[in-house]
């Protein structure tokens, strides 16, 4: 196609009276071959968009783009080349036009958005399986991995950039894939890396404190995430745990149909006797009961979540619970081994107060149960360079519920290590006496593993899928569970 076939086409859909596109005199048409806002991968041909990020200007790259053989650049900046336009909407202008050159795949995907906090990796993979189970191939595009069919790749970011986007919703369509369940980033929405794609679907999880680094409060946080349920039509539907206190206020303003879960409320999904254990959880919903080898209350909210959107995707609750007996935890979420002492080490990526809170209140529930009651070992750092704010909470939360705790490093990126430590510690009363630093992670683990008996819990927080380790902007391999699996088998010898 070429580029000026491309903006006439958009400038006639619906949305296309919004830009602002001023393509300058004697500009030389091209057949398009690509698109990216990324300098480093422009090929001859290709069209660069010039974002301003928060941490980089595409501007400062155009010269590069065109000396990699762009034969378009749009910016909102005035920039004197022949190649070089300017456009009022980039970020809306590159969703656009990466869904036209790829053919409007979205179109031919019954798509669910999922949004929140925490639990948006888990539901993904229960919507996944369930569909899956059903006959539906599925497609999916979240935290860890991009799944198309035949083809998985390890995900860059938790929602791509809307040119990868619609090159993945390509691959699922010419697979034959028929659906996609994805997770939406408050930053994706906000950046409008979802423009342009029309959800069949979407579910709310929850909303805890995270990326105010970015939103600098709460409120501008909520307003993130409230763009998906704000863009859906009458045709779709919006799911939401109304536990949550923003669950209901976020579906306020949609058109979509509104379906509520819970565990404390009155909802159309409510989970009722509850009860949990190291290996697994069961409830009751509508007469029908639920099993499944995931555990904590955090998950069956995920789980009421999955199979109120396969629900409304034509899979009924009978059908969804047994599907939902061979659903695996996902990789990195609450995965637990049992330790040759008799104790089990579980592997978390709880990375944030609410989802750190989440995951040791599960590792209690779990021991309330239990006839001989053990220690629950926590052990968790924070990521350097982001969300400052939710350090002295999380050292509140570690100390405050766990028997135990070992503060130590997650990624700390280009911070020291001991200053983000040290900020964790700012949270603890001054009363506790129950945990210890250890600044080395490996170190960490090794010690939690060398305290605990038979019967004990040892969370394992913050990394959870990751392989690597972060300090000083070089990645090392670093893989929690090999670290515990190597510890574990030491013990007994």
């Amino acid at each position: 196609m070429k580029f000026i076939e491309l903006i006439n086409i958009i400038k006639e859909r619906n949305d296309g009276k919004i830009f602002e596109i001023n393509i300058p005199a004697g500009f030389n048409d091209f057949e398009v071959a690509g698109i990216t806002n990324d300098s480093r991968i422009v090929k001859k041909d290709y069209v660069f968009m010039s974002v301003k990020g928060y941490k980089d200007d595409g501007d400062k790259y155009i010269k590069i783009a065109l000396e990699s053989g762009a034969g378009a650049v749009c910016t909102k900046s005035e920039y004197p080349d022949g190649k070089v336009m300017r456009v009022n909407e980039v970020r809306k202008l590159t969703a656009v036009i990466s869904s036209v050159i790829n053919g409007n795949p979205s179109g031919k995907l019954k798509i669910i958005g999922i949004t929140g906090t925490n639990g948006k990796t888990t539901t993904t993979y229960l919507i996944r399986h369930l569909l899956e189970k059903h006959g539906k191939r599925c497609g999916l595009i979240g935290t860890i991995d991009y799944l198309t069919g035949k083809k998985k790749q390890s995900a860059s970011l938790t929602t791509p950039d809307s040119p990868q986007i619609h090159e993945i919703f390509r691959e699922m369509a010419e697979e034959g894939i028929g659906y996609c369940v994805m997770e939406a980033s408050s930053i994706a929405l906000l950046l409008d890396r979802v423009y342009t794609i029309d959800f069949s679907g979407a579910v709310f999880t929850n909303l805890t404190s995270e990326h105010l680094d970015l939103h600098k409060n709460m409120d501008n946080y909520f307003e993130a995430k409230k763009i998906l349920f704000d863009g859906l039509n009458e045709n779709s539907f919006a799911l939401s745990n109304c536990d949550d206190k923003y669950g209901e206020k976020i579906l306020e303003d949609t058109k979509a149909e509104k379906i509520f879960y819970s565990l404390e409320k009155e909802s159309g999904i409510r989970a009722e006797d509850v009860k949990l254990n190291i290996s697994g959880l069961e409830f009751s919903f509508n007469g029908i009961q639920f099993k499944s080898n995931l555990t904590g209350r955090f998950n069956v909210y995920n789980i009421l979540a999955a199979i109120g959107a396969a629900h409304q995707l034509g899979i009924d609750y009978e059908t969804s619970a047994e599907y939902l007996k061979s659903f695996e935890p996902v990789n990195g979420r609450f995965n637990s081994i049992r330790l040759q002492n008799g104790a089990y080490a579980v592997i978390d990526y709880s990375h944030t107060s609410d989802s750190l809170e989440n995951a040791i209140n599960a590792a209690n529930d779990i021991m309330s149960h239990k006839d001989e009651k053990g220690k629950v070992i926590t052990v968790f750092g924070c990521g350097g360079n982001k969300d400052r704010i939710k350090r002295p909470e999380m050292g509140r939360i570690a100390v405050g519920n766990s028997d135990f705790v070992i503060i130590t490093s997650d990624n700390p990126r280009f911070e020291e290590p001991m200053d983000i430590i040290n900020e964790i510690l700012t949270g603890i009363d001054k009363k506790y006496e129950n945990y210890i630093i250890e600044e080395n992670r490996e170190l960490a683990i090794k010690k939690a593993i060398e305290i605990s008996k038979e019967g004990d819990i040892i969370l394992v927080c913050g990394k959870g899928h990751e392989t690597y380790q972060e300090i000083k902007g070089i990645r090392t391999h670093f893989d929690d569970k090999e670290e515990v699996q190597k510890y574990g088998k030491l013990l007994e010898k």
